[in-house]
């Protein structure tokens, strides 16, 4: 499967007397743009890791159908076409990412995380000018580890005897809800996190407000879409005139404070304060 290659970003925050900011959510972007139109590969799994090859591979195609969708319509000035392919398993098995540089944003495929409990990640490498690309790995099923306990009396404490494992596969609703968060960070979103707690309710819990949420159930069935937050932060790190445009993005790279009423999902109240 292709390789995986993580380029550290380091971001710094400088911050500036008699500056104002928002009780408001919070918007972090990667610092990472395309230059143009992203060239998007979807890697077909292997059939040993799902039974609806078929099925995941169409998951992924309407995941990026809805970020182009939703840029078309909150941003409709702007060139938001992506190039979408399917790579076959034969074709990509073994290989690495070197060994597709038309690729610029990569979904792959992978069977478990037995290392911890992400459902997917997005790795980036832009330090090579001729090939900058974003490699996203969602898995296809669930790890479910049970450790058992008999009871020693005489102690009258529990004593580990052993663990079971049970391999349970996402539904393809999962797949495409996460597939839709990672391709976000694909294109240069970070997490969308919330700062002014209460401010939902419970019919509007907080994994409405954005795709970038940090949070997936992945025993929900709801279809989860970008947002209109979403595709304004899109907008704001490429222009409103999309990739390869020549209107200068107007987000601060690296961190974006929601304060900006454009963008914020709920009514800000702006206060003035003082850095120290």
């Amino acid at each position: 499967m292709v390789s995986k290659v993580l380029m550290v970003l380091i971001v710094s925050i400088v911050c500036l007397s008699s500056l104002y900011t928002a009780y408001a959510d919070e918007f972090s972007t990667l610092g990472i743009r395309y230059a143009d139109n992203p060239i998007v590969c979807i890697f077909e799994p292997d059939p040993m890791s799902t039974t609806n090859v078929e099925g995941v591979v169409n998951a992924a195609y309407t995941a990026v159908s809805f970020w182009q969708e939703g840029l078309f319509k909150h941003s409709p000035d702007g060139n938001w076409r992506f190039l979408t392919i399917t790579i076959p398993l034969e074709d990509h098995k073994y290989k690495s990412a070197s060994q597709f540089p038309a690729c610029n944003i990569l979904i792959t495929f992978d069977h478990i995380n037995d290392e911890n409990g992400s459902l997917g990640f997005t790795y980036i490498d832009f330090s090579k000018s001729y090939h900058k690309y974003t490699h996203i790995t969602v898995f296809l099923n669930d790890l479910k580890i049970t450790h058992h306990y008999k009871l020693n009396i005489g102690e009258l404490e529990q004593e580990f005897t052993h663990s079971t494992f049970e391999i349970k596969p996402f539904s393809i609703v999962a797949i495409q809800n996460i597939t839709t968060h990672e391709f976000g960070h694909a294109l240069g979103l970070g997490h969308y996190k919330v700062t002014d707690f209460p401010i939902y309710t419970a019919d509007q819990p907080w994994i409405n407000s954005s795709i970038m949420y940090y949070s997936i159930n992945p025993s929900d069935d709801d279809v989860a879409k970008p947002k209109y937050v979403d595709i304004k932060m899109v907008e704001k790190i490429y222009g409103e005139d999309g990739f390869g445009g020549m209107k200068m993005p107007t987000v601060k790279i690296g961190y974006y404070h929601a304060g900006d009423t454009e963008i914020c999902t709920h009514k800000c109240t702006i206060n003035r304060f003082i850095f120290g």
